[in-house]
């Protein structure tokens, strides 16, 4: 069509041949005026005239000038009446375009039904007419538009708002009541029509099916209303065109999630197709993909059919196996097997082993729903296994997927076993293996592979190699293994010693860490986890002794580590002092004097350490060494020691301590000192009316009530795979813990209800969330712990929630080298290199980067699927400081370089912690890598050399600086130390790269030391700012230095001194 439209033609031409934007922007005014009075004449335009001025409409449209092209909906009606093809073709298309301009994610919610109801009222008399022409092109025309311009579902906010429901929200849906449900009627069974019209021709139907399943989801009421149109639409699996029965598919889903009786009665349609394609090999050869028959259609009836059995009515499911009839069950088991088989012999061929894995991995999704034999199981375990060797990072991912799915949705008796004994104790090395691989995808699902095949035989081997793991393990997974360490240990413990040993190793190793002193943000166990410790020991009594020993003995191996190191930062695990500071203030005292028994046990304490002198000490001297919320903890246990043991001889250090903290800057640390010391004081003073006040005030803490773990809460999607069956109480099962040792006599027959008797502890004062401690009489579990963790609407395994991004390594050079010049070597390593080059026009500033494919010369491969995952301003939403364009992405495919152009535009004054992060993505011999590297926006680049003539005007204006503003906000003075020597000349070039103008510099050989001085204007969109800067030597070598600027705008000079420090100094 084009080449016949030789206006159209040199339309375009024209416009490409545009010198600027004004000239494009004339060219496109004039066309539309033109188009205009041709369409407002009286003379009729002919079918090729209208096609032309509507082709140049659409053209305009798609070069982004949608607001010019409000008109010629008349032509292109006109074109939807003509009966020649290409013009009809070109009237839905024009429609579809100058109707919806104003795209449906620009209307609110509650006006796309409206949005809706206005198209059908333009468009349904052309609509039905086409619908019932002859013309089997027009018929599909009118389908597509159907497809294209009422798919609700396209919506992006719309499907995040029905993400678990087939269902569209009511506000969207069609009503009997509404005014035009007559011509939406009318439509949809026009379409149903065609759909199971036996005279159609597959084309024409496969379109329909999937039109009448986007009209049936905007009005539902009418396939309730009629049930005899389900079984004739359900029919269509039994197509004889595998076309049809691929495109029928979603509507099947769609109605048997409305009419879920129906699905017992299509299962064994599903199955005879299946079994003709993968047991016969009865296939149309134009469906064949590498000798494999229509393996698309068989992953999706597979699918469909675990659909089914994963289809609940009021919390029960829709179909059982026993459901099935034996020649159904027979054919899908066959179908399950072969399809095992066929993964598990030599395949050759990239194509062929991907179209079998697929199958595979669809097929052991089903195995377990179908009581598969144990030797089907061991099959699928046997192949799965085999692809985990693949080189492939996508094959290992989905052969893991598909292992955590076949094991844990293993319920049977059967199933359970040879998954989770026989069959995986073979294989755990390799899957140990895997949690080194190099992708942080398989590194995952590896770790929810062991935590479903984790059984009473093997949870031992698999706990400690987690916990071997765990340090070792990459940052962004650490939490999600502490979890799983925590809720498996729960879950197996049979041994009381063992259960609290692993949890309290668990937290002496695992973040929140501070090290000589220093606190560390680096947290990796989240406060469930320490949380849901004390919940099972205060819930448990025969845990409480040995957790007070076990928990010492960590503390003062600890203790003396950091002594033997010289204070050297040696790293004291707070979560492991939460637990103490809370266990030994309400159980301490129960080992006071105990004596072991046992002098065979290594692993518990000698009667010297278990002493309140020495519980105390051990706390004291972690207390300056953690952070504010564990001091508040910590306060609250010397309450609870002053009050147990007021004639010991360390209660003269917690009164000081007491006192010591009245004067905290901390609010809530001072309050509690504050209030701590008077009940101290109370108890002291020996009188029987105070120690009953106090007495009233703490009160035992109770046994938790909740049973459910919040632990189980972060276990995302292996907690839907598992179900209940993983579900934790809040008991350990002392019933299953024996005997081991004597230091519990009856701990063999305790049971799991059996809870601690009301002890001397203290409710609530371990809070560190309280904001003040005057209600100390509240109880700790009135508290949600579910408050703790996150939403259980959020998936934790989710890298973008709440997920810091982590800059890569070796990104520092790069962004100090990008601080002070215009061009360089951004970032390098063995596959990548990325350069870039800064033009700058005032506060526009345009960085142009260039990567090389490194990997070309090394190996000998190309960087495939370059691309950025994200560019995002780390700045305000509102009002931001600045604005960041890409305007050339690079290539997604490098053979030797390509290059990205971006645009900054500072808008206001942006702060030194504003940096963005740009994440990109890309392939190089199947190794998926992703760089994380922080851009200097800085102010700095924005500055432009003044014309200053002379030192007098330096003086002149550096005076009126001050005066204006102060020198608490016109000036701001910085030393830095450099790593190397400069001279005179080095910082004048230096300044100069910036853009300042130096207006003053001593000689080289000047022997009274270096001063330089410049000038220069900084540039925003809001604003403009002058800037001087002097740089003075304070040492006789020229590494010492003070930076002094003043500014006319208030508080940048601090920016750009400490800006200007960094440079210096090379130091982040």
């Amino acid at each position: 069509m084009a080449p016949q439209m030789k206006g159209l033609t040199q339309f375009i031409i024209d416009l490409r041949n545009s010198k600027d934007l004004q000239e494009e922007n004339k060219r496109i005014n004039l066309e539309i005026n033109n188009i205009q009075t041709k369409f407002n004449s009286t003379s009729n335009l002919n079918g090729y005239q209208k096609r032309k001025y509507i082709c140049k409409l659409i053209y305009i449209y798609l070069l982004g000038y949608t607001e010019d092209i409000d008109f010629g909906l008349k032509e292109s009606f006109d074109l939807i009446q003509s009966n020649n093809y290409s013009e009809k073709h070109l009237g839905y298309l024009s429609i579809s375009i100058l109707i919806n301009h104003n795209n449906i994610n620009n209307i609110s919610n509650n006006s796309i039904k409206s949005h809706l109801d206005d198209l059908l009222d333009l468009v349904h008399p052309y609509l039905i007419k086409d619908l019932q022409s002859n013309n089997e092109d027009f018929n599909c025309l009118a389908i597509q538009f159907i497809s294209s311009n009422f798919n609700v579902f396209a919506d992006n906010n719309i499907q995040n708002s029905i993400t678990n429901s087939p269902f569209l929200p009511k506000q969207f849906l069609i009503n009997e009541t509404d005014e035009n449900s007559g011509q939406w009627l009318e439509i949809i069974d026009i379409t149903y029509s065609l759909c199971c019209s036996p005279i159609q021709k597959p084309l024409l139907k496969k379109k329909a099916a999937i039109s009448l399943l986007i009209l049936l989801k905007l009005y539902p009421q009418v396939i309730i209303s009629n049930d005899n149109w389900i079984p004739r639409l359900l029919s269509l699996i039994d197509d004889k065109n595998l076309g049809t029965i691929l495109s029928i598919i979603p509507l099947i889903q769609f109605l048997t999630s409305l009419k879920v009786s129906y699905v017992k009665s299509i299962i064994p349609s599903i199955s005879n197709t299946l079994y003709n394609l993968i047991i016969d090999n009865k296939c149309p050869s134009d469906y064949y993909y590498y000798d494999i028959p229509a393996p698309w259609l068989i992953v999706k009836l597979l699918q469909l059919i675990e659909h089914f059995f994963l289809l609940t009515d009021n919390q029960e499911p829709i179909i059982l196996i026993n459901d099935l009839d034996s020649t159904t069950l027979n054919n899908l088991r066959q179908v399950v097997a072969r399809s095992i088989q066929n993964a598990s012999q030599p395949i050759k061929g990239l194509p062929n082993r991907n179209s079998q894995s697929s199958i595979l991995f669809q097929a052991v999704s089903l195995a377990v729903f179908l009581d598969a034999s144990p030797d089907a199981i061991d099959g699928a375990i046997h192949a799965l296994m085999t692809l985990l060797e693949s080189n492939e990072t996508n094959t290992r991912y989905l052969a893991l997927d598909a292992l955590v799915k076949l094991t844990a949705r293993a319920s049977s008796s059967v199933a359970a076993s040879n998954t989770k004994s026989s069959n995986f104790s073979n294989y755990l090395s390799k899957i140990f293996q895997l949690l080194n691989d190099k992708d942080i995808s398989v590194r995952k699902k590896a770790l929810d592979l062991l935590y479903t095949i984790c059984n009473s035989s093997n949870y031992n081997i698999i706990i400690s190699k987690l916990l071997d793991y765990f340090p070792l393990s990459d940052l962004s997974i650490r939490s999600e293994i502490a979890v799983k360490i925590a809720i498996l240990a729960e879950k197996f413990a049979t041994d009381s010693t063992w259960y609290v040993t692993t949890m309290l190793i668990l937290l002496s190793i695992g973040g929140s860490n501070s090290a000589a002193g220093s606190i560390s943000s680096v947290n990796y166990i989240g406060s469930e986890v320490w949380e849901r410790i004390v919940q099972i020991i205060v819930n448990n009594e025969n845990l409480q002794k040995t957790s007070c020993k076990l928990i010492v003995n960590l503390l003062k191996k600890s203790s003396s580590n950091h002594g033997h190191l010289n204070n050297q930062n040696v790293g004291i695990s707070e979560n492991l002092i939460k637990v103490a500071a809370f266990i030994l203030g309400e159980y301490g005292y129960l080992i006071q004097s105990e004596v072991m028994e046992d002098d065979n046990d290594e692993n518990l304490l000698k009667d010297d350490n278990i002493y309140t002198t020495n519980q105390f000490q051990l706390l004291y001297e972690s207390y300056f060494k953690v952070s504010l919320i564990t001091r508040s903890m910590l306060l609250s246990t010397f309450l609870k020691f002053v009050i147990r043991f007021p004639n010991e001889d360390f209660i003269p250090d917690i009164l000081d301590l007491y006192e010591v903290e009245n004067q905290s800057l901390d609010l809530e640390i001072q309050t509690r000192a504050f209030e701590y010391l008077k009940c101290s004081t109370l108890i002291l003073s020996n009188t029987i009316s105070s120690t009953n006040l106090v007495k009233s005030i703490l009160k035992p803490i109770p046994p938790f009530e909740k049973k459910e773990s919040p632990l189980m809460n972060r276990l995302g999607s292996v907690q839907k795979l598992v179900g209940n069956r993983n579900r934790s109480s809040s008991y350990v099962n002392v019933s299953k813990i024996t005997n081991n040792s004597n230091i519990f006599n009856n701990s063999r027959n305790s049971s799991a209800s059996n809870l601690a008797p009301p002890t001397t502890s203290f409710n609530n004062i371990n809070d560190p969330r309280r904001a003040s401690s005057s209600s100390l009489a509240a109880s700790i579990d009135e508290e949600n712990p579910e408050d703790l963790s996150s939403d259980e609407d959020a998936n934790p395994f989710d890298e973008s929630i709440n997920q810091p991004v982590r800059v890569s390594p070796n990104w520092y050079p790069g962004y100090h080298r990008m601080l002070q010049y215009d061009a360089g070597i951004f970032y390098e390593n063995q596959l990548i290199k990325i350069t870039y080059r800064i033009t700058k026009n005032g506060p526009v500033i345009k960085i142009t980067f260039t990567f090389i494919n490194n990997a070309a010369k090394t190996a000998n491969t190309n960087i495939t699927g370059l691309s950025v995952l994200e560019f995002k301003a780390r700045t305000t939403t509102e009002d931001p400081n600045y604005l960041i364009n890409i305007i050339e992405p690079p290539k997604s495919t490098v053979i030797d370089k390509t290059s990205m152009d971006v645009e900054i535009k500072i808008r206001n004054i942006v702060e030194i912690n504003e940096s963005p992060v740009l994440s990109l993505s890309f392939k190089c011999s199947e190794s998926f890598n992703q760089l994380n590297l922080k851009i200097p926006v800085s102010l700095l680049k924005t500055l432009t050399s003044t014309s200053m003539a002379s030192l007098d005007d330096f003086k002149r204006r550096w005076l009126q600086i001050g005066e204006s503003l102060g020198l608490a906000q016109g000036e701001y003075i910085v030393n830095t130390v450099t790593t190397h020597r400069y001279n005179s000349s080095n910082i004048v070039r230096l300044l100069g790269r910036l853009g300042f103008a130096v207006v003053h510099s001593t000689p080289d050989t000047f022997e009274n030391g270096i001063l330089v001085m410049g000038a220069a204007i900084l540039y925003t969109v809001k604003s403009n700012y002058g800037v001087l800067v002097s740089v003075k030597s304070t040492d006789s070598v020229g590494k010492e230095f003070d930076l002094v600027v003043r500014c006319t705008g208030g508080g940048v000079s601090e920016i750009i001194a400490l800006t200007l420090k960094e440079i210096f100094e090379g130091k982040f």
